[in-house]
């Protein structure tokens, strides 16, 4: 890594002092040098920098000067910035003034995870993993006696290269051709859980580092046309997606008495995961406005995609034979869309205006259905065509059209009343609701009751109703129609009957919002806003009942001087959910989805999770002296608690070690940072910089904090923790000015 920032340094350096002795130009050259105080992941997440010790940064800003733009009626750019980093970015530009123009430019970003994850695969982050040779196979994570001694540590990174080109070339006064073109690139490795067995006791499974390495291609070609009163456009553009690794293939750690002969490890299973297949796109677009006279106007666009996948199926399994074949080569998938929005709007009078607006939604999805002959979970051997293990394949179609009226009247002055209403009818195809329609109507007040003051109030309710909620169509749909043919009652269901998908059933939502800012003077400046909404699911027995989110807001600025400003800001998030549901045991526990009568109620619970987030804030600048001494400030802190309190209700609780009542521990997270930055005017056209930031993250997350790899009877974890740092980043940099 060293190397290669010093190769970008040696690079970027030669190529502006080339440029410097080669051209007419302006602009600027930065080069500097930093340092980090500490190895943290979670710190340098998007800027690389993720551990301790020094490093060199450079950047550049050039550009022609007035004098040669003059002489050629052409002009150019060249800048970068952060070289030396893994967050490098160039870009170039020449533009021929009122002919063409040509853009280049190029980004990396990375993220990085985590980096004390454990593992005993080899190969890890690789779509080949095996486990070592002295492996001793066990039907629980506790027999694996060979474990401790093949951990090996695993880092969860990802890092983008973005390559972009573009062009735009006036043919005439009122019509323009422009390009659009970008190649990236993702590698590095995520998580993913590697499963054997299904259903029942038989589950097993692993987490595993497994490979990305993507790449998107995406062109679009677009003519533009402006006349007197109009604009008009019509484009295309194409996208590829590609995956180099088609497959995962891990051993299987795991023995299990209830998997079929040759699923175990003392067999030499191997379980293989489709990755994500390359796929791509298709999409036409026109969009234009009109000026109807007056003060009307009319603007529009159509959009219609087509997305495509056609990549080989694996196999119905990598370690048991399978009795009947795969029904197709591949899944042969294709959907197409179709999305319309016309909006117009006009003055009805001096002081009354209109806007209407229509948008238009379909997804046809053209994919073939076909019964799917499972072997479920590497683990069981093939069932026949007509039975609970063949699946077929849901194609979801969606049509919608949004309806929307508003009406704005000026009462005085900056005084304004502005109500609307919005009528939204959704179709959609093997889900559990087949049409919903939702009403949405507001009532918004804008106010300045002084020169020194003004706001807003705005009140919302919205209304969404569901034609009846059918709970069997996801099993009816997603099984072979003979093998449903011979089933009844509590065999239809795959969820309770009772439960209400929270984007699809009745939803009654109430929100108030508004905002209050006061200028005294040209020195201070408050400014409030608060929003809250509730929404209530009236025909929510199980899941989601209720949620209400909150926020409020407050803003202040000073500057009592010309030569300093500051600010300071406080934020409050509250949300609040509400779940309820029932633990359904076998015998003797017996509970079936249907009747309702037959339900042992002392099987019900629910959960309210609360979630608050506080964060407090504030900058200071001041130019301490004039045109030689500038210097910046800004203190950040972030407060985040998730609250989860389970309650029965009937002294009966399906977790095991909580008792009625008792809550689960808090999720936190509490991050304080502190920024400062200087910059100093040596003399004219050298300018010296000082950078420094620290950051102190502290989490806690009972899902992770004290959870080991073994730590789960049928599943071998990673082992990683909540993050924890203080850190201190200083750069030290140089700007010499061309001028």
């Amino acid at each position: 890594m060293r190397k290669h920032n010093l190769l970008k340094l040696t690079t970027a350096s030669l190529l502006g002092c080339w440029i410097t002795s080669s051209l007419g130009q302006s602009g600027s050259l930065q080069v500097g040098t930093g340092y980090s105080s500490d190895n943290s992941y979670r710190f340098g997440q998007f800027s690389g920098i993720t551990g301790s010790g020094g490093f060199g940064v450079a950047g550049f800003d050039l550009q022609s000067s007035p004098e040669s733009a003059d002489a050629d009626a052409s002009t150019w750019q060249l800048s970068g910035q952060d070289i030396g980093l893994e967050t490098v970015s160039l870009a170039a530009s020449y533009n021929r003034l009122g002919n063409y123009s040509l853009q280049l430019q190029f980004d990396q970003l990375p993220r990085y995870r985590f980096n004390d994850g454990l593992t005993p695969f080899n190969g890890s982050g690789t779509s080949r993993q095996s486990l070592p040779g002295n492996w001793q196979g066990a039907g629980t994570v506790s027999g694996f006696t060979t474990l401790e001694e093949n951990l090996k540590q695993v880092n969860i990174d990802t890092r983008r290269e973005r390559y972009l080109g573009g062009f735009d070339w006036q043919l005439s006064p009122a019509l323009k051709l422009t390009g659009e073109f970008s190649h990236e690139t993702k590698e590095g490795n995520e998580t993913l859980g590697a499963i054997f067995g299904s259903t029942g006791g038989n589950p097993r499974g692993a987490m595993v580092a497994r490979p990305v390495d993507y790449q998107t291609d995406e062109a679009t070609l677009a003519l533009s046309f402006g006349g007197q009163g109009s604009q008009y456009n019509v484009s295309y553009t194409a996208m590829l997606f590609s995956n180099k690794d088609k497959d995962l293939r891990f051993d299987n750690p795991f023995n299990n008495a209830e998997w079929a002969a040759g699923a175990g490890f003392q067999d030499g299973a191997v379980g293989q995961i489709g990755l994500e297949p390359d796929n791509k796109s298709h999409q036409w677009a026109i969009s234009g406005a009109q000026a109807l006279g007056g003060t009307a106007r009319l603007s529009g666009s159509l959009v219609s995609n087509r997305l495509e996948q056609n990549d080989s199926f694996l196999p119905y399994s990598n370690v048991l034979e399978a009795e009947y074949p795969l029904p197709a080569r591949d899944l042969d998938g294709r959907i197409d869309s179709l999305t319309g929005n016309l909006n117009f709007s006009t003055r009805l009078g001096r002081q009354l205006s209109l806007r209407l607006r229509y948008n238009y939604r379909d997804r046809d999805n053209q994919t073939p259905r076909n019964n799917y002959q499972r072997i479920p979970g590497d683990a069981e051997l093939q069932h026949p065509l007509i039975s609970e293990t063949t699946r077929v394949n849901r194609i979801y179609d969606l049509e919608r059209h949004r309806y929307n009226a508003e009406l704005t009247y000026r009462i005085s002055g900056r005084n304004r009343l502005s109500g609307g209403l919005e009528r939204e009818n959704t179709d959609r195809s093997m889900v559990d609701v087949a049409t919903t329609d939702e009403t949405t109507g507001f009532l918004k007040l804008d106010f300045a009751p002084s020169t020194v003051s003004s706001g807003w109030l705005k009140l919302t309710r919205s209304r969404r109703d569901a034609s009846t909620y059918d709970s069997t169509v996801p099993f009816v749909t997603g099984h072979n129609p003979d093998y449903v043919a011979s089933l009844m009652g509590n065999e239809l269901f795959e969820n309770d009957p009772l439960l209400r998908r929270y984007h699809l059933t009745d939803r009654d939502r109430d929100e108030v919002s508004g905002n209050l800012n006061f200028y005294p003077n040209d020195y201070v400046g408050i400014s409030v806003l608060g929003k809250y909404y509730a929404d209530d699911y009236p025909d929510a027995l199980v899941g989601l009942t209720e949620s209400t989110n909150s926020n409020f807001a407050v803003d202040l600025s000073l500057s009592p001087a010309a030569d300093w400003k500051a600010s300071l800001y406080y934020n409050l998030d509250r949300f609040d959910n509400e779940n309820r549901g029932y633990t359904r045991l076998g015998f003797p526990f017996n509970t079936p989805f249907f009747p309702r009568s037959v339900r042992n109620e002392s099987l019900n619970w629910q959960v309210g999770t609360r979630d608050r987030v506080h964060s407090l804030g504030g900058g200071l600048d001041w130019d301490l002296i004039q045109g030689r001494l500038q210097l910046s400030l800004d203190a950040a802190w972030t407060d985040a608690t998730t609250e989860t309190n389970p309650d029965s209700g009937n002294g009966f609780l399906p977790i095991p070690g909580v008792t009625a009542d008792e809550p689960f521990p808090d999720v936190t997270t509490e991050i304080a940072s502190l920024s400062f930055r200087g910059n100093y005017v040596l003399r004219p056209g050298r300018e010296l910089s000082l950078r420094y930031y620290y950051e102190n993250y502290n989490s806690t997350d009972w899902a992770l904090d004290r959870i080991r790899v073994d730590s789960v009877a049928n599943m071998l974890l990673t082992g990683t923790r909540s993050f924890d740092y203080s850190a201190h980043l200083v750069i030290l940099s140089l700007l010499i000015s061309l001028d």
